[in-house]
């Protein structure tokens, strides 16, 4: 494997380096950093409505249990070889073929970015008009915003690392004194349960809200120190604090029946703090998709600085920002939970199984493109909507369906390819 220049810091195209590595607890505070933000509020307030405390507690334990797994395994492939997604998927789907998936990851985080941009800026104008009298264009507001994500994420790895050591802990403290100041004579009963969750559309729900952070783990743990203090650091941020976060953030809107965290926490006479958590949880979920947005379009275009592709998806952000994504977030929820655990999965297998991490020194050592990886990717997608639509279930949660469908079609190619399944023929003793 190509080692870096002194130009790629952020070892865009290479292994990282002995000189690039951080610790277990910096990996985790980015995690969390990614977990704290407007999709979790949202969709973590809409489920607690749907299913109450203890149902919704259960949902979101079970679905970042296995985001928990899923990221202790990828976390765990990245530090072992140093390698970034991109590397990884280009291995496991070949050269063109991970251009195909990396395209898809790119795509899922651009559209984040632009999501929680929007949410920003329209919770910014909320707020400024209800201090000010003065109401602003939410346009202009998502501009700002955008520039100062825009401005970190230049800074590569070793800004998004100092970014969440700084918002990470105060993010978290609020959290609990929000849910403390609404439930403060105890737990309500929900107000007004709805229909918009069953149990395993919400456990689906709370996989997609990170699925694609679990995929792109690679990008973050190939920086880690050790290989234990990467897979402790993810699941201990995935399996643990991330339930947690979203049990938390449904605390508020659950006591008042309102789903809508600012107007909630404008009750409590905790606007202005409560804007400031979204804005720093938006600026912190937004540098990582911009980060590894950047990594994905890197293999596209291999002649373009990574500061001059992130600079340009987030001005592509940014215009999306002023499209109503936000009114079909979980749909993209459902869409990214069965489209992208299959990519895990595959490089996952490839990684442990057909390479047993033995990858080669040259990046042309690849073929164009590994059709065994790519039709389990199809299989595992195509599988997944049938267990969405309840056609065909295994689990009855779509997106660890289609994992689960991938994975297994996948292995039986690898076996099939090594001779697995092949009777031996007994020989005649003479």
């Amino acid at each position: 494997m190509k080692h870096s220049t002194s130009e790629d810091l952020d070892f865009t195209r290479s292994e990282v380096s002995k000189n690039g590595q951080s610790d277990g607890l910096h990996l985790a505070l980015i995690v969390i950093g990614g977990t704290i933000g407007f999709s979790v509020f949202i969709v973590a307030a809409q489920i607690g409505g749907s299913l109450g405390y203890a149902k919704a507690a259960a949902a979101f334990a079970l679905g970042s249990f296995c985001l928990g797994l899923m990221g202790a395994l990828t976390s765990y492939v990245g530090a072992r070889t140093r390698l970034s997604t991109y590397l990884l998927t280009f291995h496991a789907f070949g050269r063109s073929g991970s251009k195909l998936v990396n395209l898809a990851l790119s795509l899922s985080l651009l559209g984040w970015y632009g999501v929680i941009c929007n949410f920003l800026g329209q919770a910014g104008q909320h707020l400024f008009e209800e201090f000010t009298g003065v109401r602003l264009p939410t346009s202009l507001l998502v501009i700002i915003a955008s520039g100062l994500m825009i401005t970190v994420t230049l800074r590569g790895f070793t800004g998004i690392d100092r970014l969440a050591l700084y918002l990470v802990p105060v993010m978290v403290l609020f959290l609990f004194y929000s849910a403390y100041r609404s439930t403060s004579g105890g737990l309500a009963t929900p107000n007004g349960l709805t229909d918009a969750f069953s149990f395993s559309t919400a456990v689906s729900a709370v996989i997609g809200s990170y699925i694609a952070g679990v995929v792109i783990q690679p990008d973050y743990s190939r920086f880690a120190k050790s290989r234990t203090g990467a897979v402790w650091g993810v699941f201990i941020a995935l399996g643990i604090v991330f339930p947690l976060v979203q049990f938390l953030s449904s605390v508020p809107s659950l006591a008042a029946g309102n789903p809508d965290l600012l107007v909630v926490m404008a009750t409590l006479g905790l606007s202005l703090p409560a804007f400031f958590l979204l804005a720093l949880g938006a600026w912190s979920s937004n540098v990582l998709c911009l980060y590894s947005s950047g990594l994905s379009i890197a293999t596209l275009v291999q002649n373009v600085p990574l500061r001059r592709i992130i600079a340009g998806i987030g001005i592509l952000g940014t215009a999306l920002a002023f499209v109503p994504a936000q009114d079909y977030l979980v749909q993209f929820l459902v869409l990214l939970g069965v489209l992208i655990p299959p990519i895990s999965a595959i490089y996952l297998l490839d990684a442990f199984v057909a390479r047993r991490f033995d990858y080669p020194e040259s990046d042309h050592a690849s073929s164009a493109f590994h059709w065994p990886a790519l039709g389990a990717w199809v299989a595992g997608v195509l599988f997944g909507f049938l267990s969405h639509l309840q056609i065909f279930q295994l689990t009855s949660i779509a997106s660890v369906d289609s994992l689960l469908a991938s994975a297994l079609f996948y292995l039986i190619q690898i076996g099939y390819q090594r001779g697995w399944y092949v009777v031996p023929t007994s020989k005649s003793i003479d």
